[in-house]
């Protein structure tokens, strides 16, 4: 018996495999590294107001920015100037920058204040330069980039061809009808929420931006500060011949001017006035204003007081005391010795309006005799001391 294959010629035939094609998209920055952002440049203009005049000067502040920010930002033909100013306000140093543009607008303000060193003040500025500056960059994207494409679905795979079914030999006796083709699903488009994300390169981390504000910072506000001083004065027609002795000052300053009241006590360094052996005493009280400068300061003084004539011999006079007033100016100078204490000299000279007056004792106790000494018309003093400030 022989063998025999039947071989169904209707079979269906085995379907074709699904083909895809394979693309590589590259994103931005692939075939190089975006550039680096441009730096901002800038002039920087450092003023030293009064009482800063040992601070270190804007090559100290802008090594200090340099050396932070990892370049220098500062050149000399900057359209944009930073300026900043450096005082003293009493016992305080107060740092004012103000970064402004071609035009004079003020694009970013500060202020600090601070009670140590100046080269620390300055450094805590450069701080404050450098955020500002990292800030910029940070918030201006680099020239010629375009922003990242959005997202795009990926593309569809291509949909397979239905297979055709052959046509039967004709000779072939017809066949049954081969069982429907069990349909494949479409390859559909995920759903948005289901879609990979397409990695993003990480971000700088941004550093905080330092606070920006339109107008320039005012210096904060000085509170009024108590000053006690000592000092040694010598006088100048207040008694016969010279006078020298202690003043003693409390009064109130602030950055531009200060009123304070002294009290005087003088001796005479003359001991006989014409023949007439005699010890002279002065106790003053002035009320003194002044308007203060860079070193220099203009006071007007008005003064009140008592002259004591103390006789050594009771036939040539009795005890007497005599009053006295007096208006002038005062010129000085101030050395500033640390935060607290300052060192002044000055010279003042006063119109005697109501002058002191000697005169001998008459041939009876109660007569007065002839003019000995009167006060003159101008009265001098010179003063040295030291202040400190609370």
């Amino acid at each position: 018996m022989g063998l025999f294959r039947v071989v169904d010629a209707h079979a269906a035939p085995e379907p074709p495999r699904p083909a895809m094609r394979l693309e590589v998209v590259q994103g931005p920055g692939a075939e190089e590294a975006a550039p680096e952002p441009p730096r901002p440049a800038m002039r920087l203009e450092v003023m030293q107001g009064p009482g800063a005049e040992g601070c270190p000067d804007a090559t100290f502040l802008r090594a200090e920015v340099a050396r932070g920010l990892g370049a220098d930002p500062f050149r000399g033909d900057a359209p944009e100037v930073l300026t900043v100013s450096i005082a003293r306000e009493g016992p305080e140093l107060t740092a004012s920058l103000a970064l402004r543009d071609r035009e004079g607008e003020t694009r970013w303000a500060e202020a600090f204040s601070t009670q140590s060193r100046c080269d620390e003040l300055l450094s805590g500025a450069a701080l404050a330069i450098v955020a500002h500056l990292l800030g910029m960059q940070e918030r201006s994207p680099p020239p010629g980039r375009s922003p990242p494409p959005g997202r795009s679905p990926p593309p569809e795979a291509p949909q397979p061809e239905a297979p055709q079914p052959e046509a039967p030999p004709p000779e072939a006796p017809p066949a049954e009808a081969p069982p429907p083709e069990p349909s494949r699903p479409e390859p559909s488009t995920p759903p948005p929420q289901a879609r990979r994300a397409s990695p993003e390169p990480p971000r700088r981390a941004e550093l905080p931006q330092a606070r920006s504000r339109p107008d320039a910072a005012p210096a904060p506000a000085e509170r009024p500060r108590l000053e006690a001083g000592l000092g040694a004065t010598l006088g100048l027609g207040i008694t016969p011949g010279a006078a020298a002795g202690m003043t003693l000052s409390l009064g109130v300053r602030r950055s531009g001017w200060s009123i304070a009241i002294e009290g005087r006590g003088l001796v005479s360094l003359s001991q006989e006035v014409k023949e007439m052996a005699i010890s002279t005493r002065a106790f003053t009280a002035t009320g003194v204003g002044c308007v203060h400068g860079h070193h220099l300061f203009g006071c007007g003084v008005a003064t009140v007081g008592l002259v004591r004539f103390v006789p050594r011999h009771p036939w040539d006079m009795t005890l007497r005391d005599d009053a006295l007033f007096s208006a002038g100016a005062r010129l000085g100078i101030d050395w500033p010795l640390s935060d607290r204490w300052t060192a002044h000299a000055h010279a003042e000279a006063t119109a005697i309006v109501a002058d002191a007056v000697l005169r001998r004792q008459g041939e009876r106790r109660e007569a007065a005799g002839s003019l000995t000494w009167s006060s003159p018309p101008i009265g001098a003093a010179l003063g040295l001391g030291i202040k400190a400030t609370y």
